[in-house]
């Protein structure tokens, strides 16, 4: 069975028939009010960039460091300044059993066509819209104009509920108004074989704690 499961921030654990993946787990005291939860092994773990609310591998253990075979990296700025404030960060691209999972990681200016090419018309998209840090919803729009995922989830943003993430001004709300169609989950994890015949925009409600 393959899932998407929410870890909280920009962290998801991917579950597959022959790989399981932490993307971005985060240090505890990086992200304000969260604490990355307890897990069982996984065979490996990918991070987008090396900033602490995205590269704690040593929260996570891992099996038997088995990197999924169906895996692409793209590397793109991490700001405005083509990495010149920020640094870089890797969009990373997985085939889940036959789905297409693109995690945005910290991208951090809309990016042209050309470097979006490898991620058109995924299953999945995983994208950032915290407005500072990264891209805000007015961008990501531009970029899904080009990549046309089938399901887009937004990820990096302050959660009022939990009064966890960075502060940032609200972006959930200016997603939805991007976004009016959208879907709440009501739990942390995504089954992506029921998702075959559905697309559009899902808002995690909920995280793994």
């Amino acid at each position: 069975m393959s899932k998407l499961v929410y870890l909280g921030h920009a962290s998801f654990l991917i579950k597959s028939s022959d790989c399981s993946i932490v993307i971005d787990p985060y240090q505890d005291g990086s992200v304000p009010n969260l604490s990355f939860p307890r897990l069982e092994e996984v065979d490996a773990v990918i991070c987008s960039h090396e900033h602490h609310d995205h590269n704690a591998r040593e929260k996570v253990k891992i099996s038997i460091n088995h990197r999924p075979n169906k895996h692409l990296s793209i590397r793109v700025p991490h700001d405005h300044e083509n990495g010149a404030k920020r640094g870089l960060n890797d969009i990373n691209v997985f085939d889940v059993d036959g789905y297409k999972v693109v995690h945005l990681g910290d991208t951090g200016c809309v990016l042209d066509e050309k470097t979006l090419e490898p991620i058109k018309n995924c299953d999945i998209l995983l994208a950032p819209i915290n407005g500072f840090f990264t891209i805000g919803p007015d961008e990501l729009k531009e970029m899904v104009k080009i990549i046309k995922p089938r399901i887009l989830i937004p990820m990096h943003y302050y959660m009022d509920e939990y009064q966890s993430g960075y502060p940032d001004g609200n972006m959930i709300e200016r997603f939805k108004k991007i976004f009016p169609d959208y879907h709440y989950l009501r739990t942390e994890e995504l089954d992506l074989d029921k998702t075959k015949e559905f697309e559009g925009v899902f808002i995690f409600e909920k995280y793994l704690q």
